[in-house]
Parts: C-alpha cells; structure tokens; sequence
C-alpha cells in the first residue's frame, strides 16, 4: 500500500510540475498563422485539462468504508483540440476529452469502484466551423441540453442531483449529456444562439439481469438567449426513442423519453446567480428491473445557486467565494420518491490554477441519504 500510495503521490506531482506554468488556460502548443506553401501554419493546437482528487464524508454511517469517504479521483480529465484553417472563414475542428481515473490507474486499493476503468472517453467529435454558416459536429460531445440548460447549473461539486444531464439510465446513451454518435450544428443570429441535433442509432447498453437499453433515434433543439450581456435564458427539448429488451424472454418496450428545460444564468460583477428546471418524461428510472415499468412516466427537478466573489489578491490567493445552492427532484408518476438538497460552500481560487472548495449540504429524501461534508483540491491547466 506504501509503495502505491507513493506511486499515485510522485505521478501527481509530476503532472502538476509539467503543467505549473499555465494559469487557468489552454495551452497553445501550435498558434494558427496561415502561410502559403506551409500547411502545418493552418494548424491551431491546445491542450489542457483540471486534476480533481475529492473527498465526500456522509453524515451517519450512511457510507461507511466507502472509497469516497477514503478520497478519490473527483472527475481528473485531460483535453486537446485542433482548429485547422481550410479556406475563407472554414476550419476543421476536432476534440478529444480523456477521464483518467488516478487511484484506478495505480490500484490504489479503496479509493476507487470496485470495476471502475482506468480512462474513460468523456467527448470526441470532428466538425467545421464557420462564423458565417455556424458549427457542424459529429461525435460524442455535450448534448444540446447540456449545453443550453445543464450548464448554468452545473456550477458546484455536489450538483446535478435533480437535472436531466446525467440522471437517466446513462447520459452518454440517452442524449442528456456527453451524447454518443451525436451530430450538432450552432450558430448565432443577433442575441440568440440556435443549437440543433441528431441521436442516431446506438450500441446496447447491458443493464443486468438479462436487460439492455437500445437507443434507437433522436434529435434536440435549444435556444440560448443574450438578454443581456452578464444574463442569459436557456431552453432547451430533447427526445429519445428506445427499446428495453429482456433477451431472456425476448420481450420488448418501446419509450418515448422527452425532456424540457429552461435555465437563467446572471454574473453582474462579482456576483454569480443560476438557476434551472425541467421536466421528465420517460426518463428518470423507478428501480424496477421490469421492462414495462423501467422508466418512471413523469418527474421534475429544479436547481440554483448564488455566489459573490471576494477579490483578495495576495498571499497567492486570487479571490474566496462563499455561495448558496441546492436542488430538488420529485417524481410525479411511477415512482414514489422526492430528493432536497440545500447547501453553502466556498471557494479559496489560489495563483496558478489550484483552487479548493468545501460544502456542506443538508439532505432530505425518501430514502433518508445523509447529509454531506465534501472537500475538493483542483488544478485547472
């Protein structure tokens, strides 16, 4: 155990030391210059990414010698871009997002899920970009919701407990969030950005016990508002139709899963406030391994935060930001179930990307979850 936690301690530092000269941006290995006669001059190329060990300590014994508890990877990713120049206002763009799960990678014994992989592929799509005709691409990439909705409110370490992104049988399958085989277009008229998308068919998904998940087809549309330019309105519709299929009894039911949501976020000078809802048809699960009755007809959810940061400015801290938030999730139909969740943190941002936050949230639910302390250390690069 000494010798891995050494391992995991040594590759940590060794990843902040190469990248501890960033602040908080993406770093330019090649900049875009066109030249004639020099093709590797149209290339733009960044790289970056956010380290996330965490710790999350539920009051009672609610999660007793869970691998949270003893610290985990809270969410480490690595990113790199390119923006290739082709003719007039047309580039090229690709994207790739690794997860890297560091105590998984070094076998870190309790500190990670039992089966857990070592790297997950969060997002990978090609595209072109145009200020003129907008943004086409094609991947596994944010979901329109996401991007329109989920967004605004997936703003602390504790959230998404009561949004779409990410709470449906799995976001990178149903189209709520980090959506597979998705083709996206944007584009910008005025103060409005319009998004647009198409769910094509994709792979089972295994559930257990003989059940898989078939996505089937698809499609979003949102619109993200300017009212102002410290306030934005998003609304945002998604539709999934799937299969659940039982190969052990070779029985079939088809879902129409739609959700719809809207999304204010407002950053007047140091304040930050969002606030986010939707709701959910066909979408959230009821714990039932029944295909008939796999997904719960009808839910909501609601979620917000508000927060005022604090310049500072020496002693290597940039600024402190002590904030509210909470969220609340209430099925309506198929289940009978209801999450509350309300909170205050804070965050100390230091000098060359470190940054930690501390929450405390108080829970009530119908399945009696407790209250939770979460501490999170991050260096974004």
């Amino acid at each position: 155990m000494k010798i891995k936690t050494t391992a995991l301690a040594t590759a940590i530092g060794a990843a902040v030391a190469l990248t501890s000269f960033a602040t908080q941006a993406e770093i330019t290995v090649l900049k875009q210059d066109p030249q004639a006669g020099n093709p590797l001059s149209r290339l733009n190329f960044t790289v970056g990414g956010s380290i996330r060990p965490q710790f999350d300590n539920m009051m009672g014994d609610g999660d007793k010698g869970s691998f949270k508890r003893n610290g985990y990877d809270g969410g480490t990713r690595f990113r790199f871009a390119t923006d290739y120049y082709l003719f007039d206002d047309i580039s090229w763009v690709n994207y790739y997002e690794l997860g890297v799960n560091i105590p998984a990678l070094f076998d870190w014994d309790n500190h990670y899920a039992d089966g857990a992989h070592n790297t997950t592929r969060r997002m990978l799509y090609t595209g072109l970009k145009s200020k003129t005709w907008g943004t086409m691409t094609f991947g596994q990439q944010n979901s329109v919701y996401y991007d329109v909705v989920g967004a605004k409110t997936d703003i602390w370490d504790y959230d998404m407990k009561a949004q779409a992104s990410g709470n449906g049988i799995n976001g990178d399958y149903d189209g709520s969030y980090r959506s597979r085989k998705m083709l996206k277009y944007k584009n910008s008229f005025g103060d409005a950005d319009i998004y647009a998308s198409y769910l094509f068919s994709d792979n089972d998904l295994l559930r257990g016990n003989g059940l898989r998940y078939k996505r089937k087809g698809g499609g979003s549309l949102g619109v993200d508002y300017h009212i102002a330019k410290d306030l934005t309105w998003g609304t945002a519709w998604n539709y999934t139709q799937a299969d659940m299929r039982n190969v052990n009894t070779g029985g079939t039911e088809t879902y129409s899963q739609n959700i719809y949501g809207t999304a204010l976020s407002w950053t007047p000078d140091n304040w930050t406030f969002s606030f986010g809802g939707g709701w959910y048809e066909n979408f959230l699960t009821t714990g039932q391994k029944n295909i008939h009755d796999y997904f719960a007809g009808d839910a909501w959810g609601i979620e917000y935060f508000a927060g005022y940061k604090i310049p500072v400015g020496q002693y290597a801290l940039k600024y402190v930001q002590p904030y509210v938030m909470g969220d609340r999730l209430q099925y309506t139909t198929g289940r009978d179930y209801q999450r509350i969740d309300n909170g205050v943190g804070v965050t100390f941002q230091l000098d060359y990307g470190f940054r930690v936050d501390y929450e405390h949230v108080f829970t009530s639910s119908t399945d009696d979850l407790g209250d939770m302390n979460i501490v999170r250390l991050r260096y974004d690069f």
